[in-house]
């Protein structure tokens, strides 16, 4: 990567240093960090930058993510095709599993050349309750934390809102910064975790419980997000 790239992005870390709900990180054309914000360095690193950079996914994250990882770099330095609010499964620090949106763009050099890949990875929570637009949404949004598992529609929801479809998804889009399906896939996969986690509960149980049509379903969305299959998400979470 050339040095006048590494320049142009030094302003931009320093910036994401002061955002602790967002990992920032650039990788050159092999996959390896060449900056990261602090977040990452604090939560992967014990805080020190230094050794992060140089680093690949798989000697910084467990395999499977860092599998999941690796493959999204690849794409986009192969493609140079974007990656835009990917919802995601991270693990913290301490083992605690929660979820977040990414988006990878490839880094271009003066020839128009992919000469390495950048991104941030933006933790979900949910929004304050005070902010503009949420009230209008409020109703519809316990009846989906109420009945996740169920056949939902977004024309339902919306005039739960008492919202057009549109104006429904473009407010969950401002706030949640998802669109409404994937707000009803994380509602789903936040139970499932926790139950692959609590329970010794069948895939195929959860699957039906946390309303995905069936196993194949649940599995191919779950590995889909969380960058590996269930079970291998159970077994790493009991073997900690």
């Amino acid at each position: 990567m050339t040095t006048s790239l590494l320049s142009e992005n030094a302003v931009t870390e320093v910036l994401f240093d002061a955002l602790p709900d967002v990992v920032y990180f650039i990788k050159d054309r092999v996959g390896r960090y060449v900056r990261v914000n602090q977040t990452l360095a604090n939560r992967c690193a014990g805080g020190d930058k230094t050794k992060l950079i140089g680093k690949r996914p798989e000697e910084v994250y467990p395999a499977a993510l860092a599998l999941s990882y690796a493959r999204q770099d690849e794409l986009v330095l192969r493609t140079g095709k974007c990656i835009d609010h990917q919802l995601e499964l991270h693990i913290y620090p301490g083992g605690i599993t929660g979820w977040c949106l990414t988006t990878k763009h490839p880094l271009r050099d003066d020839q128009g050349c992919i000469a390495g890949v950048t991104g941030i990875s933006r933790d979900l929570n949910a929004p304050n309750d005070k902010a503009s637009g949420f009230a209008e949404l409020a109703t519809a949004l316990k009846f989906m934390q109420r009945h996740f598992a169920e056949g939902l529609r977004i024309e339902e929801l919306a005039k739960k809102a008492g919202l057009s479809v549109y104006q429904f998804e473009q407010r969950v889009q401002r706030l949640f910064q998802m669109s409404p399906l994937q707000l009803l896939h994380k509602l789903r996969l936040d139970e499932a975790t926790r139950r692959l986690r609590e329970t010794d509960q069948s895939l195929a149980d959860i699957a039906i419980e946390t309303g995905w049509c069936d196993q194949s379903a649940f599995t191919r969305h779950f590995s889909r997000y969380a960058g590996m299959a269930p079970g291998r998400f159970r077994l790493l979470g009991r073997a900690k």
